[in-house]
């Protein structure tokens, strides 16, 4: 399906399926079936002439991923002051189609270390990351995020709501073996001076993070968040 939407181009937007068969060497009979798909995803629209174009909701991606290249280029200057700082693994997430990602990751130097691929996906729902960005939603948004949780467990729903709450008006927070056993987390806002666009986040093994330099990490992403962010204001302003 990936090589049915890379076939597709500025010059080449609309295209039959015997089209995208010979661009992509896929069977005619295969292709039928991907694009039926794609078509149930909303990601390919279909003409009464037998043709299909790539639908508005790819634009929404295109500009997520436009938004995180320019972000990385910002913020990894810092990430990496932040890794020779605190010693430990900093990662950068976004909301990509409702969901977090992980866009940018700075390594520490230790062999033991929490760590997260660019590309991979955290739960929104658990995580100081997912908290974070959740926090930076308007209410309502907020709440439709919210609410295929609250279909299953309105308590839990509304235990998250509240704590997003609370992490909106601080721009920050910590979490402790939500994702992974062993791994605390600490995540601050970045935002571009109207609202969050990203989470920086420190998740550090809990052997080196005890609770006695929590507060110290806390501090020092906290820090860095601000500086990206207010290199980020300072880029729009230019």
């Amino acid at each position: 399906m990936l090589a049915v939407l890379q076939a597709f181009s500025p010059r080449h937007h609309t295209l039959t399926a015997r089209d995208l068969a010979e661009s992509t060497g896929i069977p005619l009979p295969s292709m039928y079936r991907y694009i039926a798909l794609l078509r149930e995803t909303g990601l390919l629209v279909g003409d009464e002439r037998g043709a299909y174009h790539l639908s508005a909701r790819l634009i929404s991606l295109a500009r997520a991923a436009e938004a995180a290249e320019s972000i990385i280029e910002v913020a990894d200057p810092v990430m990496r002051d932040l890794v020779r700082e605190c010693g430990e693994t900093v990662i950068l997430v976004q909301l990509i189609a409702r969901v977090p990602v992980c866009v940018h990751r700075v390594e520490s130097a230790h062999h033991f270390r929490a760590t997260f691929e660019p590309g991979e996906q955290l739960p929104i729902d658990r995580g100081a990351s997912g908290r974070v960005l959740l926090a930076g939603l308007p209410p309502q948004l907020r709440r439709d995020y919210l609410a295929p949780l609250a279909e299953t467990d309105a308590a839990a729903a509304a235990r998250l709501e509240h704590a997003a709450g609370e992490t909106a008006e601080r721009g920050w927070a910590v979490s402790e073996e939500e994702i992974d056993r062993g791994v605390w987390a600490a995540s601050a806002a970045v935002t571009d001076g109207r609202s969050t666009v990203a989470a920086l986040t420190v998740p550090s093994p809990l052997v080196r993070s005890p609770a006695s330099i929590q507060e110290r990490l806390l501090n020092q992403v906290r820090r860095a968040a601000q500086q990206v962010s207010d290199l980020l204001r300072d880029a729009e302003r230019s």
